[in-house]
């Protein structure tokens, strides 16, 4: 009897505690929730009267923002990240008046002036940005499209969002314009498509040119216009009366700031009576227009209505955007090192890095082949291991050299091309060359301009994807094995030997891990520039049992990144179900 009164006391006793845990797990879903979906702070202005800026502004974009990285979105942890680090080197968030006082009126600007904008009107990206701008009390311009405040499409933001946005002082309203929808479209196969709104085209790798809808007269097959010239303007101005009908029904007022779809095509060899009404139409509906997305500095010479702004590619690293801003605006910029300690054990030649325990970023300056050299003495008969996932059309390389002769041995990856090269005294000789097997990728990797002016004979010449050509974000995803003795170099590519040579490395070595940027042999693809990340992932180099140098994770930081993949994807289902 006493036994079985233990037992049952002893289940209850599990039952109360199992449930206190359940409640605490709860309670804390229900706060992260809160704090996620519910705007709950409020926006506090910094103090004008000392700003000192007349100079200029920088302004920064993102696509939209998703919970994990993809060739499309930034993912919320490199958000946060990357704003953070702004934030700690003075960068202060502007707004939509600040920047008409500033170019109109010549106001002052905070020192380090920041305008930040997401595009799209996505959901997502404000779900999971405004955490981040409640944390740094950052203020934030949400470009939306009109046509999606009475659409069913719950991607985008509703007004019944964006008025307790806007009242939070954390967000200010924009727009992309009254829809996105292309025109004057063909496939590879050089058809006619016609005008497709965005929703309606069951695949966006079937498309190989196409125009938005203010950009250029409708055209037939042979890009010859159907419309008259009074016609074309009835229509692009129409689309703007749309758009203003809506913003004011919804909200009382139409957004000051607009960013055209797409970037770079107003005042860049358009038609000039298509960009007349646009110019027109733009001039008597807002105040600001951002409408080039290549640099990011603005300075008090600029045109209001031609501003720029510079797009995060989500393949970025956190330096590498620090690398851009620098490139583009006379701000001095400090970069990522990571760990400290790692970090240390580096000398960096024409490059930054961002050391961690799982893996070393290597950005390049712009224009610049960069390198960092690990600076211990790697006795031979070594071994070297690492993950190379820097992109595909862009050069990894690893280089060992001499410690007392300087003779180098260089190993790169470029364009899924594995090269040997031998370095003496500055002259470079290739020693071996092999293709490595194919890379499985879609035409969804590819970002073509395809949002241009061009002509028929374009249209017809077929698919614009050439071979020997990957796009500019696909990643490298190769496991690679080095070995080094006194008679031999060895390598390994996902497990397989691809090369063997003599080595005349007699007893140490260092090793250089560097990187550049490619530029394609083709000009269709969207420009992302002369800066470069080389990655490596999982670097371990060891002699027999001996460990030289190894940046795999312990069981511990292991086991929490495992913990902390968990709660992230419970809060993730509450948010995407609920």
């Amino acid at each position: 009897m006493s036994s079985k009164s233990f037992n049952v006391a002893s289940k209850n006793r599990r039952k109360r505690i199992s449930t206190v845990i359940q409640a605490v797990i709860l309670l804390l879903l229900v706060v992260t929730l809160i704090r996620i979906v519910w705007i709950t702070d409020r926006y506090e202005p910094s103090d004008a009267s000392k700003y000192t800026n007349t100079k200029g502004f920088v302004a920064l974009s993102y696509f939209g923002v998703a919970r994990n990285e993809s060739s499309k979105y930034v993912g919320r942890d490199t958000l946060r990240q990357q704003l953070t680090l702004l934030r700690e080197q003075g960068f202060e968030t502007i707004s939509q008046d600040q920047v008409t006082n500033f170019l109109e009126n010549g106001d002052a600007l905070p020192e380090k002036a920041l305008f930040l904008s997401f595009e799209d009107g996505r959901n997502d990206s404000s779900i999971f940005a405004q955490p981040v701008l409640e944390a740094l009390n950052y203020r934030a311009t949400m470009f939306t499209y009109a046509d999606k405040m009475e659409s069913s499409d719950t991607k985008f933001l509703k007004p019944r969002d964006l008025k307790p946005m806007i009242r939070s002082g954390y967000w200010e309203l924009g727009s992309n314009g009254y829809q996105l929808t292309y025109i004057n479209t063909f496939n590879d196969q050089g058809e006619l498509l016609g005008v497709i709104p965005e929703n309606d085209v069951p695949d966006k790798t079937d498309i190989e040119y196409y125009n938005h809808y203010l950009m250029d007269y409708l055209r037939d097959e042979y890009l010859i216009s159907t419309e008259s010239k009074q016609e074309m303007e009835n229509r692009i101005t129409k689309d703007y009366a749309n758009m203003k009908t809506i913003y004011e029904s919804s909200f009382g007022f139409v957004p000051k700031s607009y960013a055209i779809m797409h970037a770079n095509s107003l005042y860049n060899n358009m038609n000039e009576y298509v960009e007349e009404v646009n110019d027109k139409n733009i001039r008597d509906t807002f105040g600001i227009h951002f409408n080039r997305d290549q640099t990011a500095y603005n300075d008090n010479e600029s045109d209001i209505y031609n501003l720029t702004r510079v797009q995060a590619i989500p393949s970025w690293s956190v330096n590498h955007l620090l690398m851009k801003l620098q490139q583009d605006s006379p701000y001095d910029i400090s970069f990522f090192e990571g760990d400290a300690t790692l970090s240390a054990r580096f000398k960096t030649t024409n490059a930054v890095l961002e050391a961690g325990k799982e893996s070393l970023i290597v950005t390049t300056y712009p224009g610049k082949e960069g390198v960092v050299t690990l600076q211990d003495e790697i006795p031979t008969d070594s071994t070297l291991t690492t993950r190379m996932t820097g992109a595909v059309m862009g050069e990894q390389s690893i280089s060992l050299q001499d410690s007392s002769t300087g003779k180098t041995y260089v190993l790169a990856l470029a364009k899924n091309i594995l090269s040997l090269y031998e370095d003496e005294l500055g002259e470079k000789k290739k020693i071996k060359q092999v293709m490595l097997s194919p890379i499985d990728w879609d035409g969804k990797d590819f970002s073509f301009n395809k949002a241009t002016q061009y002509t028929y004979e374009d249209t017809q010449a077929g698919s614009r994807i050439v071979e020997g050509e990957y796009p500019r974000t696909l990643p490298n995803d190769r496991q690679l094995k080095l070995h080094l003795d006194a008679e031999e170099l060895s390598v390994w590519i996902d497990g397989k030997q691809m090369l063997s040579v003599p080595s005349d490395i007699k007893d140490t070595f260092y090793v250089k891990l560097g990187g550049q940027s490619l530029q394609s042999n083709t000009g269709f693809q969207k420009d992302e520039g002369t800066i470069y990340d080389s990655t490596f992932e999982g670097l371990r180099i060891e002699q027999s049992d001996q460990v030289i140098y190894d940046t795999a994770p312990t069981r511990s930081e292991r086991i929490i990144g495992q913990l902390k993949t968990r709660w992230d994807r419970t809060v993730d289902y509450f948010i995407e179900t609920f």
